[in-house]
């Protein structure tokens, strides 16, 4: 006889776990199985500096290898103060001790921060399409979501709608810029405009930042913690690992006002601890490279991007082209045959076209959809890669239009 409990009897799932994994991570596995190339999951190509490789070498050697505070090392919170102060033109620095927290990557680093902004009864604001992991962290904390769409086909935000649909129980709003799926860099207008709202409500801005410094535009996007005023009001998050290529370090930070910060790292301390100590050092080093590599870095991604989008034209696939990250949101209503959905559709794109994206209905959550069938392709890999995924896209599209449906409602 077994003692093994029988878990699925005992003990029920509460209704906040997800259920199934991660769309965007089936999507690499469904890769791999079919030998299909992956312009799904944004997963970087792009070469590690040896200096970085180095220091995290020498810290695992020179045995720095346990915690450190729970906030971070200092040497790593200094970097973060420096490197932001630098690239922002802040006229006073963060305060190392107070106004940053080192996270577990981006994703802890968002998961604490409404831990630490909202609770059960309160709602927090998502801004559609957006970050798949937005509204499941919302739903695993019991805390609920509301939607506000951005206008296509250019995806513009209107900060008016971020007020109709709050009220006494919002407590933050998230906003993502550059944007992951639409490549969308918000201007000032919007920026200011959202800060607005965000004063007059008394609500908090959480700038997930992870891609700030993935952009094409002729000035560096604009930072909401930047708007006068939006000092104590606004959390921004970053990481080491998109500007880095370094996904699997899984080192981020958050930085904001002491007393929001106090409250987002007594969050991570019990979350966590601490973010892994080797790749704080080595995250020490990446922050003081010059601004020629993140020149570069951007150039890469420029011609990346212009690769994709070219096959993508030539394709006749409707889309806006990305002013930052790297992932393009594409409307594929003529392409997709009649009663067929967008993982479906998807999953013919992977197992007859060879490629693979990301269907556009895990980039809404539970908001009430308008509009056209959408997929989100990325340009994170090498430039081969991409020219083959694009071509494989553009080859199977451009075959199979005469067979899809040609009376798909827009709007």
């Amino acid at each position: 006889m077994s003692v093994t409990p029988d878990l699925e009897s005992r003990v029920k799932a509460p209704t906040n776990i997800p259920t199934g994994e991660s769309i965007i991570r089936g999507m690499t596995s469904a890769c791999q199985a079919a030998g299909a190339v992956n312009l799904a999951q944004g997963i970087p190509s792009y070469p590690l500096p040896q200096d970085l490789q180095e220091a995290a070498v020498a810290a695992i050697r020179s045995d720095d290898n346990q915690y450190t505070a729970p906030r971070g090392s200092m040497r790593f919170l200094q970097a973060i103060s420096e490197f932001e102060r630098r690239r922002w033109n802040m006229p006073a620095p963060y305060d190392p001790e107070t106004q940053i927290c080192v996270t577990c990557g981006a994703t802890e680093a968002m998961l604490a921060t409404l831990l630490a902004v909202a609770e059960r009864g309160s709602n927090v604001i998502v801004i559609t399409p957006g970050y798949e992991s937005y509204a499941v962290n919302l739903r695993l904390i019991g805390v609920e979501a509301r939607y506000v769409r951005l206008r296509a086909p250019g995806w513009e935000l209107d900060p008016a709608e971020i007020a109709a649909v709050a009220d006494r129980n919002t407590r933050a709003v998230i906003v993502n810029s550059p944007h992951n799926p639409t490549g969308r860099v918000f201007t000032r207008e919007e920026t200011q405009g959202l800060a607005d709202v965000c004063q007059r409500l008394g609500i908090v801005a959480i700038h997930d930042a992870i891609y700030d410094e993935l952009y094409f535009t002729d000035e560096r996007p604009a930072r909401i913690s930047d708007v006068p005023g939006m000092e104590q009001r606004s959390i921004t998050i970053n990481a080491l690992s998109k500007m880095f290529s370094v996904t699997g370090w899984r080192v981020g930070w958050v930085t904001g006002a002491k007393d929001l910060m106090d409250r987002v790292a007594r969050v991570h301390d019990f979350l966590t601890i601490a973010a892994p100590t080797p790749f704080q050092a080595a995250g020490a080093a990446a922050l003081s490279l010059p601004a020629g590599y993140f020149d570069e870095l951007r150039s890469v991604y420029r011609t990346r991007r212009d690769i994709l989008v070219g096959e993508l034209e030539r394709a006749g696939v409707s889309f806006q082209s990305p002013a930052g990250a790297y992932y393009v949101m594409c409307d594929v209503g003529p392409f997709v045959r009649p009663g067929e959905g967008e993982a479906q559709f998807a999953q013919r794109l992977l197992l007859e076209g060879g490629v693979g994206v990301v269907p556009g209905q895990c980039f809404y959550g539970a908001a009430e959809r308008t509009g056209g069938p959408q997929i989100r392709v990325a340009f994170a890999k090498g430039e081969e890669t991409i020219a083959e995924g694009a071509r494989r896209l553009s080859g199977y599209l451009g075959a199979n239009r005469s067979q899809a449906r040609r009376d798909h409602p827009v709007g």
